[in-house]
């Protein structure tokens, strides 16, 4: 809410390894239609973070999955996607 859509996506696209800039460009990607791209930007996420970052992105791209359920095409790809990049 109140976040300028382009001006996120310009400043995550800036800065891949800042956590809440992908976070925020992810949501505004689901919401715009766009949530296979969140997903494969959240799960590359998780490949190049550790930690409590790595777990703060794994959890969200969790509640991101909510918003679709679970017989999402998209959803079923990124579930695996994300299971690769953790094991």
């Amino acid at each position: 809410s109140g976040a300028d859509p382009q001006g996120a996506l310009d400043a995550a696209a800036a800065a891949p390894g800042d956590v809440a800039a992908q976070l925020l460009a992810a949501d505004i990607e689901v919401l715009s239609g766009q949530a296979d791209q969140a997903y494969k930007r959240l799960v590359g996420l998780v490949r190049r973070t550790a930690g409590e970052e790595r777990d703060t992105v794994r959890q969200h791209l969790l509640s991101l999955f909510t918003i679709a359920g679970p017989d999402d095409p998209a959803v079923a790809s990124a579930r695996r996607a994300l299971a690769s990049a953790l094991f």
